[in-house]
């Protein structure tokens, strides 16, 4: 898929310099030196769940690391406008790609080092709008990663990014709450993969962003906790549900990663027809069946079920009604107030954010990790998404899976903007637009130019 680059005179540099690996790698590899545990973490003041680059690779999501892949972001310098220099805009561009949505690509040069500005590009969608329904873009299975572009041109979408946080190092699971308009509950958790977690969904009212979880109870036993489903992760005590979507069983891949006592019970038509103390891998899953993966004492629940005895699961949502949703970290904005401190690692980001009438959604990829882009600050990320308008704000994943897919300036579909890896990165899954009209022509317009430096005037609580 063809990167279109708005910039013209910057098309060559950005291809030559930008999405080198190596120079990108020279940049960051060389910044982290000797910083030790700095890099990986979500929040650099207050976090105590500190891990190296290396360990967060390893481990995808865990020890709260800012993108999926664990990748060592750019520290970044104090802030030039604490000095009184105000940051300049410029090739900025923005087209009407449809009615009511808007496409704008911009550089903000302003001179933190060590690379002085940042890329963007930037989605704003008028939910008053025509023809325009939201999506959570999904592949088959939950287990099987594609690209941003595949999911969009399979779902026929005017817009799309990457969405939620996933299990990038095992299963490539989404970590969060999941909602497809048509397939219905894809995957979720009875808790947040942090204590911070949030999810863009949407109802009969519109879009929300707000904390999501997905309660489940074995009817027949209410004492058991039912971790979720198709859910990457089961702790001791707890038991999975894994069903048709997510593909096969993926063995010692899901609970304490071949540690620990576990134990796998298959149901059909809500009857237990396989129980057994070890875990299958690779056993696909039929659309009437559920499999059951209790670990530690959960194991032993699971083990006193009899064959042909009747199972039944009842769940429920907390936190609203939703027909959509798709997760990510943590919220940036609550309310217009930041709720991120962290201002010292830059990366790659994708955020969504609702305006303050609630009448506009804008959908955000800021490149990072390049010679030319050095990502954002999550306190940057949350101070933009303010500038833009956005009363609430959540932090979706970056690092190589930041990605846009929309109609560009020519006309065509494609990535818009230029990923830290080069090239797309395969996802666990993403968000979208679809414009069911008759598309017109791009109308080219006149950009309005935000104030990134504007922060909230509500100091942000302490971590």
């Amino acid at each position: 898929m063809s990167v279109f680059s708005r910039r013209p005179a910057l098309a060559q540099l950005t291809r030559s310099r930008a999405l080198t690996l190596a120079t990108a790698g020279v940049l960051v590899t060389g910044l982290v030196a000797g910083i030790g545990t700095g890099p990986s973490v979500a929040d650099d003041a207050g976090d105590t769940a500190r891990t190296s680059a290396r360990d967060g690779a390893a481990q995808g999501y865990r020890g709260r690391n800012q993108t999926s892949d664990g990748k060592p972001g750019v520290v970044v310098g104090p802030p030039v406008s604490a000095r009184g220099r105000a940051p300049v805009t410029t090739n900025d561009v923005s087209y009407e790609i449809a009615p009511g949505v808007t496409l704008r690509e911009w550089d903000q040069v302003d001179g933190r080092q060590p690379v002085g500005q940042v890329r963007m590009n930037l989605l704003s969608i008028s939910l008053d709008a025509p023809n325009i329904t939201f999506e959570e873009l999904s592949p088959k299975y939950v287990t099987s990663r594609k690209l941003v572009s595949q999911l969009g041109r399979w779902n026929n979408v005017l817009g799309a990014v990457n969405g939620d946080f996933f299990d990038i190092s095992q299963t490539g699971a989404p970590l969060g709450v999941s909602i497809n308009r048509e397939r219905g509950l894809l995957g979720g958790a009875r808790e947040g993969w942090i204590p911070e977690n949030s999810s863009l969904f949407f109802d009969e009212t519109g879009p929300h962003i707000n904390p999501l979880t997905v309660q489940y109870t074995v009817r027949q036993y209410r004492d058991w906790v039912v971790k979720g489903i198709n859910h990457p992760d089961v702790s001791a005590g707890e038991i999975g549900v894994f069903t048709h979507d997510w593909g096969r069983t993926s063995g010692y891949q899901i609970p304490t990663r071949g540690k620990g006592r576990a134990r796998e019970v298959v149901l059909r038509n809500n009857r237990v027809i396989s129980t057994r103390p070890k875990l299958s891998s690779g056993r696909k899953i039929h659309k009437k069946e559920r499999v059951l993966i209790g670990v530690g004492r959960a194991a032993g629940q699971l083990a006193q079920l009899k064959m042909r005895e009747k199972i039944t699961l009842s769940k429920r949502f907390e936190g609203g009604r939703p027909s959509v949703a798709i997760t990510g970290d943590r919220p940036l904005l609550v309310n217009s107030v930041r709720t991120v401190v962290n201002n010292s690692i830059a990366h790659p980001r994708t955020a969504v954010g609702i305006d303050a009438d609630g009448r506009k959604l804008l959908i955000l990829v800021v490149d990072g990790r390049s010679a030319v882009s050095r990502g954002y600050t999550m306190v940057e990320l949350a101070d933009l998404m303010t500038a833009l308008g956005a009363e609430n704000a959540l932090n979706l994943d970056g690092g190589g899976s930041s990605a846009m897919y929309t109609r560009a300036g020519s006309g065509e579909m494609g990535i818009v903007n230029e990923p830290s890896d080069g090239g797309e990165r395969k996802v666990a899954n993403g968000f979208g637009f679809v414009y069911t009209g008759v598309l017109p022509p791009v109308i080219p317009l006149t950009p309005v130019t935000p104030t990134p430096t504007v922060a909230p005037t509500v100091p942000p609580p302490p971590t």
